[in-house]
């Protein structure tokens, strides 16, 4: 990482925001809470198979990029603040946003 760690922002910046938005892509926020909290939203069980699966992608995603980037506790925060704030803009509610945030950033 160096040190100059913060000209790696807008490389943290932009992947985490194309996480959040292949996410957003794929999983609506309606659906998402359904997965992650347990709502009333009714989907097949193989929809319910490829969403899963799809979570499991962007987890993948997250952890790879950690590795390969070596992010440290200020990159790790900062790419845990970008992603969540960019899955508020696209409509996911803030305790949705908490718990999927739990899932994938606190690895």
């Amino acid at each position: 990482m160096g040190f100059l760690f913060w000209k790696d922002n807008r490389k943290i910046d932009n992947f985490a925001k194309a996480v959040a938005d292949d996410l957003f892509s794929y999983v609506q926020p309606d659906v998402a809470r359904q997965h992650v909290l347990g709502g009333n939203v009714d989907v097949s069980k193989k929809k319910a198979a490829k969403i899963k699966q799809k979570f499991v992608d962007i987890e993948l995603q997250i952890k790879r990029f950690g590795e390969a980037n070596s992010l440290g506790v200020y990159g790790k925060a900062r790419l845990q603040k970008q992603f969540n704030d960019r899955l508020e803009k696209l409509g996911y509610d803030i305790e949705l946003v908490n718990k999927i945030a739990e899932k994938f950033l606190l690895l």
